[in-house]
């Protein structure tokens, strides 16, 4: 896949990012919180011109499918299965854990914790392990809170994001984490597709599971299938 397009909505940051010839064309990721779904059209046309591509240039779309905001994940999924559908194009969903996760510099072999955090003290966790270019999930996506995760991850390290340093009662439980150094400075779409290319050469040409959201609040769930 030479030309591709990466879609993440899933938290306040817009992120777009388009792949072309195999190589990074363009990559957008900024803070728009609630505008996002006033400028997520115009930002892409804008970036399309830029790079010189059309969406029938396209051979790939990659889409990030949460956890993450509710009302944002919506809005990234519908664009990106409406591009896919349109252009008959392959779609490859992208769990923001893992993305969280390719941002680490771990070594070859390491086991670690991507953490994410959710709403008050709660956070979504995931273990990794590194394996040639990227994180490998070790099991399912869970939640805890903040004060339990120390206990919880023990000495592994662990990949953080979004946590404001300004909300009390952070602080201590953060300490108490080992972090692992980050080779990518942010989770933006260059890195969604980087790692939505090695899950689709993963796959060998079978077919891609359904990009669906991921929503692991029961209120979430009610919301999306009622």
């Amino acid at each position: 896949m030479t030309n591709a397009l990466a879609i993440d909505t899933t938290s306040e940051f817009l992120g777009l990012a388009l792949m072309k010839a195999g190589r990074l064309a363009a990559n957008h990721y900024e803070a728009t919180g609630t505008e996002m779904n006033r400028s997520i059209l115009t930002v892409l046309d804008d970036l399309l011109a830029r790079a010189a591509l059309k969406l029938e240039d396209l051979e790939l779309i990659a889409v990030a499918r949460g956890p993450g905001s509710f009302t944002g994940t919506r809005i990234g999924l519908a664009v990106a299965k409406s591009f896919a559908l349109v252009q008959g194009l392959p779609l490859v969903g992208v769990d923001t854990l893992r993305l969280l996760a390719a941002q680490g510099e771990a070594a070859e072999g390491e086991c670690f914790y991507a953490v994410l955090n959710c709403v008050r003290d709660e956070v979504y966790h995931a273990a990794f392990r590194w394996e040639g270019e990227g994180p490998q999930p070790l099991g399912e996506i869970g939640m805890s809170t903040l004060a339990a995760l120390p206990e919880l991850v023990e000495e592994a390290p662990v990949v953080l994001r979004r946590f404001p340093p300004e909300q009390p009662g952070h602080e201590e439980s953060l300490a108490k984490l080992n972090r692992l150094p980050l080779r990518h400075p942010a989770p933006d779409c260059a890195l969604l597709l980087s790692e939505a290319l090695r899950m689709h050469r993963a796959h060998g040409g079978r077919p891609l599971p359904p990009a669906e959201p991921i929503y692991l609040k029961p209120e979430a769930f009610r919301k999306w299938k009622p």
